[in-house]
């Protein structure tokens, strides 16, 4: 199997997602995308870009490195949304936006060293993510 191949079955699992949600979303047909997956066939560019884009991953990363499941960012994982929360405030010194009533909170990041801490930070049961926030804000609440 190719790395190309490797990569897509990883960015499709850590997603969350079947082969068929997976060709769903990249508009193509499931024995196309069932193909690119095993190696059979040439992936487009296009669909190369989209993978790229919901793994949070270069073109070069998924077409050159094996990658892991630390490299994938799993918050774009595929869900179904009937309604938008409202924005109740947005602070762009910060980079911070809160919603009214949202349907599930997300913390984001774009440093590549705070995408793994958090990527591993997302992977870790509710107890442990909670025990971290509460040392956390007794940290920060020392150092002021």
């Amino acid at each position: 199997m190719s790395i190309l191949a490797k990569n897509m079955r990883l960015i499709r699992e850590e997603l969350g997602c079947s082969q068929l949600m997976m060709s769903k979303v990249l508009s193509i047909g499931f024995r196309s995308y069932v193909r690119y997956e095993a190696g059979k066939r040439d992936t487009p560019v296009l669909v190369l870009i989209k993978l790229a884009h919901l793994g949070g991953i270069s073109l070069d990363q998924i077409l050159s490195k094996e990658l892991n499941n630390h490299d994938i960012l799993p918050c774009t994982k595929i869900f179904k949304v009937n309604t938008f929360p409202e924005v109740r405030l947005v602070d762009f010194c910060k980079g911070s936006i809160a919603f009214k009533k949202p349907t599930r909170l997300e913390l984001i990041t774009i440093d590549s060293s705070e995408k793994k801490i958090l990527t591993l930070f997302r992977k870790v049961n509710a107890d442990l993510q909670s025990a971290f926030i509460q040392s956390f804000h007794s940290f920060s609440n020392i150092t002021k």
